[in-house]
């Protein structure tokens, strides 16, 4: 991201969360204002597996996590 900063419109904020699995994590960190300064307009979570080779992503239409929320995405690249 750093490297194509310049093609990035608006402010990127990466938001690592603790406490994942529990959920406590998530709560404290927006009572805590972790979605302000600057505001957060979207948001977009990922989760970070040891396993998993360095580079390429995973999507998948099944459940992969605990507690899965339906969502629709639209990707546009060159």
């Amino acid at each position: 991201m750093k490297a194509r900063e310049s093609e990035l419109a608006g402010v990127v904020k990466l938001i690592f969360q603790p406490a994942e699995e529990g959920g406590a994590g998530a709560d404290r960190m927006c009572n805590e204002g972790a979605l302000h300064s600057p505001d957060v307009e979207q948001i977009f979570g990922l989760h970070v597996w040891p396993g998993v080779t360095t580079g390429p992503s995973r999507v998948t239409s099944a459940s992969s996590s605990r507690q899965p929320a339906p969502s629709k995405s639209l990707s546009r690249g060159k």
